[in-house]
């Protein structure tokens, strides 16, 4: 078992900071292989499990079409469908870890897109999960707000946010900012457990349109 560590790991590190879309995915294509393994086994990421959770507290049809924004390998789409969801749709930058999604059998769809820039998504979401995209990019409170758009008008957005980025960028005041600019709601902000062997903690969005 990985010990528990003060230290940031370099591998999170490349992560963290202002990146362009093409320095993710140069990060991606090379960490895609062993990227589940790295954060599970290795950071004790947890933030797929609470965000879920969180979900199924406001999503009780299994029928609902849900949105998984930044998908990754598929590790959300796959909790997401263990719980009997039916209707997964998966977006993300990376190819390389959409093939990883796609190999698990449990998005209706996946594609490619990029949070910052400009995005054509259809209304026909009654939720939209975004696990492990928000961290340390001064635009993401302002880029998430595109994310309503594919919402239906009585539907929810669980983000999770990295809470050293959180903590670095005043997240919170920006989050604010955004609403008050977009028109979302804020319903809630929870601690939750995030990379525990870095001991680096999240927090958890509940938004409204």
């Amino acid at each position: 078992m990985a010990k528990e560590s003060s230290h940031l790991d370099p591998r999170l590190a490349r992560n963290y900071g202002e990146k362009t879309s093409d320095d993710f995915r140069a990060v991606y294509r090379e960490w895609a292989d062993t990227y589940d393994g790295d954060l599970i086994d290795e950071f004790g990421y947890l933030a797929p499990q609470a965000a879920v959770a969180c979900l199924k507290t406001h999503l009780p049809s299994l029928n609902a079409p849900i949105l998984d924004m930044g998908c990754g390998t598929g590790l959300v789409g796959k909790l997401l469908f263990d719980s009997g969801y039916q209707i997964i749709d998966g977006l993300d930058l990376s190819l390389e870890m959409l093939e990883k999604a796609r190999a698990l059998g449990v998005y209706r769809s996946l594609g490619e897109a990029d949070l910052t820039g400009k995005l054509t998504l259809e209304p026909i979401y009654q939720a939209v999960i975004c696990v492990g995209v928000f961290s340390h990019q001064p635009s993401q409170p302002f880029d998430l707000a595109q994310l309503f758009s594919a919402l239906t008008p009585d539907g929810v957005l669980v983000a999770t946010v990295n809470g050293k980025g959180w903590k670095e960028i005043g997240w919170e005041a920006l989050l604010i900012q955004s609403a008050e600019k977009n028109g979302f709601r804020i319903e809630s902000v929870s601690d939750i457990p995030y990379l525990t062997r870095q001991n680096i903690p999240g927090k958890l969005l509940t938004l409204r349109p």
